[in-house]
């Protein structure tokens, strides 16, 4: 069976001849699906060559790349790195590794983790995270079904806004009233009219 590499460099070599009929990119790549299906290169990469091929390009093979490929058999620096300090920026671990940003960024998918607020974080939340959402789950829950025990309305209001939140409307506005006009020398005194 042949690997990836051959099949794109065979169908650059089809893409290469039918150029030379004037036939259009997305033509040829009607004529690659017939033959190569699902292993058929996309449409942007024939329009690619197309156009090297139209302007006198003549070589189907990739020009050699410096460096050598990420490898799989590596350990994970990364995680060790990333549970030290849960701050440390892309860039400073490919200081500390000696590596490029893309294969960085290949190996800590590989490892699941992401970037959340400047924090990493596991993109799996651990047993034990599990766990404390669901007793805080069950904490709201429990609470609801008191509300609802007692037969108290829970009225609707921003969750943001402390200025329009029923509780204050109801409890400042006539201890407001009680109070208006009168002169406290001291924070004792406020606190015994407050209360009285």
């Amino acid at each position: 069976m042949a690997s990836d590499i051959q099949v794109r460099t065979k169908q650059r070599y089809v893409i290469e001849f039918i150029t030379a009929e004037q036939i259009a990119p997305i033509g040829i790549h009607r004529r690659l699906l017939n033959v190569y299906g699902d292993d058929t290169v996309d449409v942007s990469t024939v329009r690619r060559w197309v156009v090297c091929f139209s302007s006198g390009g003549s070589e189907v093979h990739d020009k050699p790349r410096p460096g050598r490929p990420c490898s799989a058999a590596t350990p994970h620096i990364e995680q060790r790195l990333i549970h030290t300090d849960r701050q440390i920026t892309t860039r400073e671990m490919c200081a500390r590794l000696n590596i490029g940003c893309n294969a960085l960024e290949t190996r800590l998918g590989k490892l699941d983790y992401r970037k959340v607020c400047s924090r990493w974080v596991p993109r799996m939340l651990t047993q034990d995270q599990k766990t404390h959402r669901m007793e805080v789950c069950q904490d709201l829950l429990a609470t609801t079904a008191h509300i609802a025990k007692f037969g108290w309305t829970v009225l609707p209001h921003p969750p943001y806004s402390p200025g329009l939140a029923p509780s204050d409307f109801h409890l400042f506005g006539p201890m407001k009233d009680g109070l208006r006009g009168q002169y406290f020398p001291d924070n004792d005194a406020v606190i015994a009219a407050v209360k009285k």
